[in-house]
């Protein structure tokens, strides 16, 4: 960047003295390029010291005089570079000729054999001063750049972990809960069908074991949460026997799209426990999968007893949805949509509404790990 700034530096000098002087382009530059030679080192040091000592408010007053010494010191080696005819004087037109301070003309060959009028080593001077506090202006704009974004990037990274956080807090609500459900039912089997509630037993581990394995989760394949569905499934049918009964319409393009771990199984349990469990009919519950553009449709629904008064009002609005509504909000913020309602005939139905993707990543609270 250093090398980069200098050049345009010099292509900006030789410019002007196209445009001012009588010089050809080559002569234009050859004298910008030694005008301004020694930036060619000074210009990469410049940027490497400003990087090095940015003006920071702890440390303010040590790196300002770090930058006067630096800057004395450029000043200093330019001016003696000057002196020694390491640096040419102004350039002015060639054969062309001024009148020396004696009165005698002198042409521009001739003038360069004398030492650099006190004039042009002030100029010089400011010119070195103004650049080096310019390419001090440059790094310090950059640094706060980098450290803006950096910032950005910490708050970025710190909220997705405080979602995951949050989400892994109400995970670990359904997990207690529906083991207790499970166990309340393996309880109430256990004098009434003891074979029944002993391969119960069996799969409940079995399904404790899957739940297990994707602690760390988040997302997880539809295909896996389904499997997980179907093992719940079997065993509250050992509860209900011919009373339940579990139809799906997935389309297999869609087994591998993601969804929250866990997203189905409150909302099918809600179904048996409000909807099935209640009436002495057999009761059916039914999950949809589609897509729809970017959208992935899920819906649960079930025949059993519906809405309260044939309203909205029912005492499913509990753990369930409750837990199920603030994962999805944490997950994919407005992206999402949840709704439930009564089904037609009878019983309920809820609808969930969420981005369609395949690869994990896209939403950061799914995939970021929360501090110890």
């Amino acid at each position: 960047m250093g090398l980069g700034l200098w050049a345009a530096l010099v292509l900006l000098f030789a410019t002007q003295f196209v445009l001012v002087g009588s010089f050809s382009w080559v002569q234009a530059l050859i004298h910008a390029l030694f005008f301004w030679g020694l930036w060619a080192v000074f210009m990469p040091a410049v940027f490497a010291f400003s990087f090095r000592f940015p003006f920071e408010r702890n440390r303010l007053s040590i790196h300002f005089a770090a930058h006067i010494l630096a800057c004395i010191l450029v000043v200093v080696v330019s001016q003696l570079a000057i002196r020694y005819n390491v640096v040419p004087a102004p350039p002015m037109p060639p054969n062309e000729e001024v009148s020396h301070p004696g009165g005698t003309p002198q042409t521009a060959a001739a003038r360069d054999q004398n030492p650099p009028p006190p004039s042009f080593l002030s100029v010089r001077a400011g010119l070195d001063i103004m650049l080096y506090w310019a390419v001090v202006g440059v790094c310090q704009g950059l640094t706060n750049f980098r450290r803006s974004q950096q910032r950005e990037r910490q708050a970025a990274e710190l909220e997705a972990r405080l979602a995951h956080a949050k989400l892994q807090a109400l995970r670990m609500q359904i997990n207690p809960h529906f083991l207790f459900n499970t166990l309340n039912a393996v309880s109430t089997l256990l004098y009434v069908n003891p074979k029944a509630a002993d391969e119960m037993i069996g799969d409940l581990s079995e399904l404790l074991r899957r739940c297990l394995d994707g602690m760390d989760e988040q997302e997880i394949q539809l295909g896996r949460e389904l499997q997980f569905i179907n093992a719940y499934i079997g065993i509250e049918k050992k509860r209900f026997g011919e009373r339940l009964h579990m139809e799906q319409d997935v389309p297999p393009e869609l087994l591998t799209a993601l969804v929250p771990v866990l997203i189905l199984q409150p909302l099918v349990e809600n179904a048996i426990r409000h909807g099935i469990e209640p009436q002495r009919s057999p009761g059916s519950i039914s999950i949809l999968a589609q897509r729809n553009g970017d959208d992935l449709r899920l819906v649960v629904q079930d025949n059993g007893r519906g809405p309260v008064n044939g309203t909205n009002v029912s005492p499913r609005h509990g753990i369930g949805l409750t837990n199920t509504r603030e994962r999805l909000q944490e997950l994919y913020g407005p992206e999402q949509r949840l709704s439930f309602g009564p089904a037609e005939p009878r019983g309920c139905v809820v609808e969930i509404h969420l981005p369609y993707h395949t690869q994990p990543g896209q939403f950061p609270a799914a995939t970021a790990k929360p501090t110890a």
